[in-house]
């Protein structure tokens, strides 16, 4: 049994005043700057519907404009890949906490940003996907959605020679982190097919590293089940992400909740339903004021 974080977007968003990625009201436009040509390029109708519900437009395309998807996803990869921590960052200094106290916990992210895993690095731990082999200088980490720099080796394709349906297509094989800019940037240009990320729609589905993907949620059950508490930061309840959800609600340790008073409303009537009186704690604030709560939950 063992603590485990778990990180939406929220709690990128709320890491550091500035340089941060968007919570999905801004997302789309923030995409539409950075990639003119396809993010930038979208029918009017669509865009109105990225900015009032991002997944359940990128839904409705991937019907309408199947072929768009995988372009518009390894423009969504590349555009995720250039948020790097600064030293203010809550990342850098919750990565200094788990460093100094050796800790032995777990963290799932949900974000497709490598922010935590940077931050990690910068304070000396290796973030380690599966369980580490060196408990003393490594945190697990497990990434569900995947990863904007991770990207499968199974099957390759030119960018200018190949079109699929996002949607409907899945390829499997070994995966590989690519964390140089260069070779990032050539392979989001030259590779047809995008990292290995779940698409941002309400299905979650994948194209790249399928068995990658299962694993990581099949991991991110295992480590709730097992918690003596999961404390999860900046993520709103979406029972519909059953993956995500279901192992909350059959963790016998305590839940600790903190994503604002709102959304917190939200998660109290949840957890009365699903967690039949298992023990809850919500924090009022969010993560930048909540911070010294979450780590003292964390044993930090």
């Amino acid at each position: 049994m063992t603590q485990v974080l778990l990180l939406g977007a929220g709690a990128s968003f709320g890491s550091d005043s500035v340089g941060c990625p968007p919570l999905r009201a801004d997302l789309f436009d923030t995409l539409a700057a950075f990639n003119p040509p396809g993010w930038g390029s979208m029918p009017p109708q669509f865009a109105t519907q990225f900015r009032a519900d991002f997944e359940a437009a990128m839904a409705a395309l991937g019907v309408a404009h199947p072929h768009a998807i995988p372009p518009l996803q390894r423009a969504m990869a590349a555009f995720f890949f250039t948020f790097v921590p600064r030293t203010t960052s809550l990342y850098v200094a919750l990565a200094q906490r788990m460093a100094s106290a050796g800790w032995n916990g777990a963290v799932c992210s949900l974000n497709y940003e490598r922010l935590l895993e940077l931050s990690l690095g910068r304070a000396r731990v290796q973030a380690t996907v599966g369980i580490p082999t060196n408990a003393a200088k490594s945190v697990e980490l497990c990434l569900p959605h995947g990863c904007c720099h991770i990207f499968c080796e199974g099957v390759r394709g030119s960018s200018q020679g190949i079109s699929f349906t996002g949607f409907g297509v899945s390829t499997d094989g070994p995966v590989v982190v690519i964390s140089n800019p260069i070779q990032h940037r050539q392979r989001i240009e030259n590779d047809a097919f995008p990292p290995v990320m779940s698409y941002f729609e309400p299905n979650k589905r994948t194209t790249s590293g399928t068995s990658f993907i299962v694993g990581q949620r099949e991991r991110w059950g295992q480590l709730a089940r097992a918690a003596t508490s999961v404390v999860c930061v900046g993520i709103r309840v979406r029972p519909q992400d059953e993956h995500i959800w279901k192992p909350i609600a059959d963790s016998p340790g305590r839940v600790v909740y903190c994503s604002g008073a709102s959304a917190g409303a939200e998660f109290d009537t949840w957890a009365q339903a699903n967690r039949s009186g298992r023990p809850s704690l919500v924090l009022p604030g969010f993560f930048h004021a909540e911070f010294a709560a979450v780590c003292g939950e964390l044993g930090l």
